[in-house]
């Protein structure tokens, strides 16, 4: 009976989600994503710091970029990419100091771009002085309930928990790496006959909730306007399946957040769009699991565990995908979540292969994929690179933690400026650099797609700019698929707003389409598009779109 009466009086208390507000400035918001030891290394050690990205601002700004979310910076013991944090309060010496990120975040703001950082809230390093002295004898240290233990160092409740030598008795959840205990935020049902098991509202649970207050708002006060929270679904532990615990607890931070910083914004790396974002978060990631399985790998990360035979997925040359699952799973998210705020797919990230992989590598392919990103309702997320083709690197060395199923070293590989040594990505000898220089002789470059007309930089820029002048192709555009699910080829879906209305159709693979659908005008003018052209046709009610092979269109319909 308690457990029942705990779980709808959590219920109830996440009703009144739907009156969250959302930033006006994030319904034109277009986010690109840096990974930092990656994208532009400044005093040539061979590792990204915060002073290159501060260097690079005009460029964000040229891409039409108004917002940068940045991958953990804080210190960090590196065993996991920097998502094993030892100090919260700390930029991590290899990126630079923390008067270098107000700098950074200071000269962003005069450009119009804003900035979001990235907030493990799950865990810390097994090196954090909270979890040392957590692991020490002594039950009254201020640290010690921070993280969950065992009562016994013959205790496993579940696979989650380590072996621990330490002088505390017991061992200690983890909740990615074995070296990222768990932080203590408390269990939905605590087990009675579990009593090192602690309840949401108990003193240690408490405590590290405030503990996470003090580390967001630290940073907002010092200009940084939002954050992107890892693993953000797996905080509050025991039997909650459906996340309610977890809900509960962030609809309590967004409230808290909203009345601080009410122009501040939380991104969750959850994928479940009608839990998060009526937990309190501004954009859920739809990525490569939870709901995005349906979604975002149907349509460009169809994978085995090794990353290294892809399975055909929409965005396939041979034209062996299917778009039922998409169009379906997306629809559902959307309309369930938007009005509380934006499913958002990015075009990959520091966990997902980057669009050019395998035999998705021309800059036509690139481009079609590219304006579907760029296109839903959902606020885009540009990773760094995609902007210009740079390739998905199966070959590269694993590096601080980044093998798990797959090599994530892939797709964090140097931002590719120029055709200067190491790609004007740093001035350091080529074997101290974080990681490998794309080595194609034929690697795409920032300084020669800027110089050329037809190139995917060029490609993206304009298509950002038609999104931002074009409210119907924007966040508050509403969304309708078009084509027949059973038809994969070509995908063409609707943007209206205010008697405004846009096709968006997609044909990546390498034969000529046609969709027919119910008429949706008498007549289309193409706005933008890659590849030889589209024709539209409608009579007596039906719509005919004809595409050639590798080519994307938008039209605007008229009567």
């Amino acid at each position: 009976m308690k457990r029942t009466l705990l779980t709808l009086a959590a219920a109830l208390f996440l009703l009144p989600a739907s009156a969250q507000q959302v930033p006006e400035w994030l319904k034109e918001g277009i986010l690109y994503h840096i990974y930092p030891s990656s994208f532009k290394d400044s005093d040539g050690d061979g590792i990204g710091d915060l002073e290159g990205i501060r260097s690079k601002l005009p460029y964000v700004k040229s891409l039409g970029a108004n917002t940068i979310w940045l991958s953990p910076v804080f210190r960090s013991e590196f065993e996991d990419g920097g998502y094993d944090i030892t100090d919260f309060y700390r930029i991590d010496p290899r990126f630079g100091t923390n008067s270098q990120l107000v700098q950074l975040v200071r000269e962003a703001h005069d450009l119009g771009i804003r900035v979001c950082l990235d907030l493990v809230a799950g865990h810390t390093s097994d090196k954090h002085p909270w979890f040392r002295q957590s692991s020490e004898a002594d039950p009254e240290l201020q640290y010690s309930d921070y993280y969950i233990w065992s009562d016994s160092k013959d205790s496993f409740p579940t696979k989650k928990f380590v072996r621990s030598d330490a002088a505390r008795d017991g061992n200690y959840m983890k909740n990615f790496f074995d070296i990222q205990p768990a932080l203590n935020y408390g269990y939905l049902h605590p087990d009675p006959a579990q009593p090192w098991q602690q309840g949401y509202d108990d003193p240690g649970p408490t405590a590290v909730r405030n503990e996470l207050k003090n580390i967001i708002s630290f940073w907002m006060d010092k200009g940084v306007d939002g954050f992107r929270c890892d693993m953000a679904q797996s905080l509050v532990k025991g039997d909650d399946k459906q996340h309610t615990g977890t809900m509960r607890l962030w609809h309590e931070l967004r409230s808290w957040f909203e009345a601080k910083y009410p122009e501040g914004i939380l991104i969750s790396e959850w994928s479940q769009p009608r839990q998060s974002l009526r937990a309190g978060f501004h954009i859920d990631l739809l990525i490569h699991n939870g709901a995005g399985t349906k979604i975002y790998r149907t349509l460009v990360c169809q994978t085995d565990d090794r990353g290294t035979k892809e399975t055909p997925c929409f965005f396939d040359y041979e034209g062996r995908g299917q778009v039922k699952a998409f169009a379906e799973n997306y629809r559902i998210e959307y309309e369930a979540t938007r009005e509380l705020g934006y499913a958002a797919m990015p075009t990959c990230s520091h966990d997902i292969w980057r669009l050019n992989r395998f035999d998705r590598n021309t800059p036509e392919q690139l481009k079609t994929a590219l304006t579907l990103f760029l296109t839903l309702p959902a606020v885009p997320i540009l990773y760094y690179g995609e902007e210009i083709g740079m390739r998905n690197l199966e070959d590269a060395p694993v590096k601080e933690g980044s093998y798990t199923s797959r090599n994530r070293s892939s797709c964090r590989t140097p931002m590719q400026w120029d055709d200067s040594p190491n790609a004007g990505f740093s001035t350091a000898d080529a074997s101290r650099l974080y990681l490998p220089i794309d080595p194609s002789p034929a690697r795409p470059t920032v300084a020669a797609e800027e110089r050329d007309p037809q190139s995917i930089l060029n490609y993206v820029k304009g298509l950002i700019a038609l999104r931002r002048q074009t409210p119907a192709l924007g966040t508050q555009g509403a969304w309708r698929f078009v084509s027949d699910v059973e038809q994969p080829y070509p995908m063409v879906y609707a943007r209206e707003l205010d008697g405004q209305k846009y096709l968006v159709a997609l044909n990546p693979s390498k034969r000529s389409a046609t969709a027919r659908f119910a008429s949706e005008g008498a007549a289309a003018e193409a706005v933008y598009g890659t590849g030889d052209g589209a024709k539209y046709t409608s009579k007596n009610g039906l719509s005919t779109l004809k595409m050639k092979p590798v080519s994307a269109v938008i039209l605007k319909i008229t009567e």
